[in-house]
């Protein structure tokens, strides 16, 4: 039996995280991958929607400029984009294990088990199935096994017709002519924009009142990709369920509960996701999990087994990646040092590339209010902006969340151009010492998105420096580091 410090199940992004996070804390450290070397996010997830995505927004940007110094029309080709993604995501996977083992991770490749509650045995997988089983001990093990595409009844998948996710980035054949999109979350808010902009007629349909009903998104920020949804002739539908789909020879027919009829060529379903746990037999662990299949965890990511831990969509949260590499770090760390961070998805950034860019981190106006602050957000558009103009891109804005009373920063959330990048920013204001105020003291690059920042908290500061008000200058995530935390840092 080989015996490890930590063993990490799954090296999706959480497991990929906590093994370089443990490996750079001294461990010695395996990572055990049933399938290709960057789980979900690598393969059929963040890497190839990211690079599909890069390419719809080129072409928007190309119509957008046309005759403003750019001539002729540009149109996507959508198997010569496949393509270019399926490289981008080999590029990175072939190096994927070159990258831990530098640093002296084991990676395995196999079907892991617990036999026991620190001892896992690892099955070789078809490819190699001539291979013996292999055992292995730690006295720490991280499960982040990540999710699968939930089913829907009314619409059950069959890889051709009728798709999940993973079987979109798979797709191979011609672009459809037309796609109904079965879920108004991110996902398909995000799919759905991809094909249009490539010139398949597409439809939404969302069960709630509203799109990215699950969203940590202001509902003012939804409202404006919305309009600009509406403005571009991308088809939803909210408050619409499907109730019945019928492949036929060359598509689908499609009943809604509303009465209405429709036939779509194919059907993207994204209606949500659930862990994937089958075949790890937790029960010989000891390890629980909830009545949806969800690993029950602690606030510092242990289960109810001492020294296992569980991270990402296997876990209740919200299943992103950026969740998913918070909890990794979390973990990880916990695992080796002691139990001494807790998660907190709040400071976890939220970003949606659709047809407006949109990020979020911290709190609402909503959720600050129910917090028992007095929420006032500062607000500017890019309209304003002297790069936006040059862009030609004024459509957006950047708001901050802060407390009325004592300026303590809450959040905030920017929608428009390189927003997924910008937040980043906002999230550090969130965790630093001057809050709010650190905005004010940056010395910021002229033209840039991330000046109009000072533009919009410019106000609230100046009157705050005239009130008389006790202010309070901390995020509201600022750190707070125990002894034995900074030793360790």
């Amino acid at each position: 039996m080989d015996k490890f410090d930590l063993i990490i199940i799954g090296s999706g992004p959480g497991g990929y995280k906590a093994a370089l996070t443990a490996a750079r804390l001294g461990a010695k450290v395996a990572l055990i991958e049933k399938a290709l070397p960057g789980g979900n996010c690598l393969n059929l997830g963040c890497i190839p929607k990211k690079t599909l995505l890069h390419l719809a927004s080129i072409i928007e940007d190309v119509q957008h400029l046309n005759g403003r110094g750019l001539v002729g029309e540009i149109r996507g080709d959508f198997r010569a984009a496949m393509r270019h993604k399926d490289d981008v995501v080999a590029g990175i996977r072939n190096n994927f294990p070159v990258w831990l083992r530098r640093l002296g991770v084991a990676v395995i490749t196999g079907r892991a088990r617990f036999i026991g509650p620190y001892e896992i045995a690892v099955d070789p997988t078809s490819e190699h199935e001539q291979e013996p089983v292999r055992t292995l001990s730690a006295p720490r093990i991280i499960i982040a096994t990540g999710s699968e595409p939930k089913p829907l009844a009314q619409c059950p998948t069959d890889g051709h017709f009728i798709l999940n996710t993973r079987d979109f980035m798979s797709m191979t054949e011609d672009q459809p002519r037309s796609m109904l999109f079965v879920g108004g979350g991110m996902a398909n808010v995000e799919l759905a924009y991809l094909m249009h902009q490539f010139g398949t007629d597409v439809l939404i349909v969302e069960r709630e009142p509203s799109l990215l009903p699950n969203a940590r998104i202001p509902e003012h920020a939804i409202n404006t990709l919305v309009r600009k949804f509406n403005r571009i002739g991308l088809e939803f539908r909210t408050e619409t369920s499907v109730a019945a789909c019928h492949v036929e020879e060359a598509g689908v027919a499609v009943s809604f509960d509303d009465g209405s009829e429709g036939r779509f060529d194919k059907i993207l379903v994204a209606v949500g996701r659930r862990p994937l746990t089958a075949g790890l037999d937790l029960d010989k662990a000891g390890v629980k999990v909830n009545e949806e299949g969800f690993i029950i965890t602690s606030s510092y990511l242990e289960t109810n087994v001492p020294g296992i831990y569980a991270i990402g969509d296997v876990k209740p949260g919200p299943m992103t990646a950026n969740a998913a590499l918070h909890d990794a770090k979390i973990a990880a760390t916990n695992a080796l040092t002691g139990n001494e961070l807790t998660f907190n998805y709040f400071m976890v950034p939220t970003v949606l590339h659709s047809a407006m860019e949109i990020a979020a981190v911290g709190l609402t106006e909503e959720q600050a209010e129910a917090a028992g602050f007095e929420p006032e957000a500062a607000r500017t558009s890019f309209g304003g902006s002297g790069k936006a103009r040059a862009y030609h891109d004024t459509e957006g804005f950047i708001e901050v969340v802060h407390d009325a009373e004592t300026g303590q920063l809450l959040g905030g959330c920017i929608v428009g151009p390189e927003a997924g990048e910008q937040i980043q920013m906002m999230t550090a204001a969130c965790q630093s010492e001057q809050g709010l105020w650190f905005f004010k003291e940056l010395s910021y690059s002229h033209p840039s998105w991330a000046e109009e920042f000072e533009t919009a908290i410019e106000p609230c500061t100046s009157a705050f420096s005239r009130s008389a008000k006790e202010v309070f200058r901390p995020g509201i995530f600022r750190p707070l580091r125990t002894k034995k935390a900074v030793r360790n840092s």
